[in-house]
């Protein structure tokens, strides 16, 4: 069986952000990417995932990201799932109430690279690989 912690679900709904993400992830994980939440669900079903990466706005008729992260937090097998927001909220208070409302960290957008495997490596538990990526 693989080894979750080496896998992550980024849930971003444009292809030009998730791609770039996955390319700056691309040294220390393998990054599954789901458009909304219909995709991020039906990857969970399949694959045990480290942590999950999760937009905010996601276009479409898909729910909002801190709506699924709550959804995933009511299920005893993603209580502890560390849950990233990644989004475009960057008001001084926005970190905050993302935290508070159930998301281990908070990234804003644009995404910097040195944040964003400094962060995922911190809950992958690869503290190594982000020195050296």
């Amino acid at each position: 069986m693989d080894n979750p912690k080496n896998k992550v679900l980024l849930v971003e709904d444009n292809m030009i952000n998730a791609t770039v993400a996955s390319h700056m992830l691309a040294s220390i994980c393998e990054v599954f990417h789901a458009e909304n939440d219909q995709e991020a669900f039906d990857f969970l079903k399949e694959h045990e995932f480290g942590l999950i990466l999760m937009d905010i706005n996601l276009g479409g008729d898909s729910k909002d990201g801190t709506t699924i992260m709550q959804e995933l937090r009511q299920q005893v097998k993603y209580k502890n799932l560390p849950i990233i927001a990644v989004t475009g909220y960057a008001l001084p208070d926005d970190r905050e109430r993302f935290i508070e409302s159930g998301f281990d960290e908070y990234i804003s957008k644009p995404v910097g690279k040195a944040e964003l495997l400094n962060k995922v490596t911190h809950f992958l538990g690869n503290q190594q690989l982000a020195a050296s990526a």
